[in-house]
């Protein structure tokens, strides 16, 4: 009896610590990247859309009121996260709603390559959730989706639409400083 308690009570720890859905942790990718590269994970129906190999590279770009990240990885799999709102910068860490209906306020576009000869890929669009800029700094920027996104192609369609779990690191990136801002805006 005492043999099936011990084991009952290993199996219950066992199950519970493998149930907890394990996060990528920020502070361990951050510190595996080169100056310059970013990682984004990203699973869709808990699966990985992109290779853990992928590295990303590309331009950062902030207004008052704006930011526009466009990266690309090795590859040419790429993500461009763009948003706009008068407000932006009030609230830190900077909050974004997606909705499918109104992509002009926010947007996340996420590619993959494929077939790089055949030029084939999958592309989607986040239609509905969340962005959460954890950081933004010369240093580090840490992005945290959560939502679901859609096919370009089937986007309206909502019962195509997956789940959505993302975490983009980048270390040292390249900002560009537009239209009056300063780095006061970073943090």
């Amino acid at each position: 009896m005492r043999f099936i308690t011990s084991t009952l009570a290993t199996l219950f720890i066992a199950c519970l610590i493998g149930s907890c859905t394990s996060q990528p942790d920020a502070e361990t990718i951050f510190k595996s990247l080169k100056d310059g590269e970013a990682v984004f994970v990203v699973t869709m129906n808990g699966e990985s859309f992109y290779p853990d190999s992928s590295r990303f590279t590309g331009a950062i770009t902030i207004s008052p009121n704006t930011i526009h990240m466009d990266l690309t990885d090795q590859i040419e799999s790429n993500v461009i996260l763009s948003f706009s709102n008068d407000s932006l910068f009030i609230k830190r860490p900077v909050k974004c709603t997606i909705d499918v209906d109104h992509q002009s306020a926010g947007s996340v576009m996420i590619g993959r390559v494929r077939d790089k000869k055949r030029r084939t890929g999958d592309g989607y669009l986040m239609a509905a959730g969340g962005v959460l800029f954890e950081s933004i700094s010369e240093q580090k920027v840490v992005v945290r989706l959560s939502g679901k996104t859609g096919n370009f192609n089937t986007l309206n369609d909502k019962r195509s639409w997956k789940t959505l779990e993302g975490l983009l690191i980048c270390k040292r990136p390249k900002i560009t400083m537009r239209g009056g801002a300063t780095k006061s805006l970073l943090y």
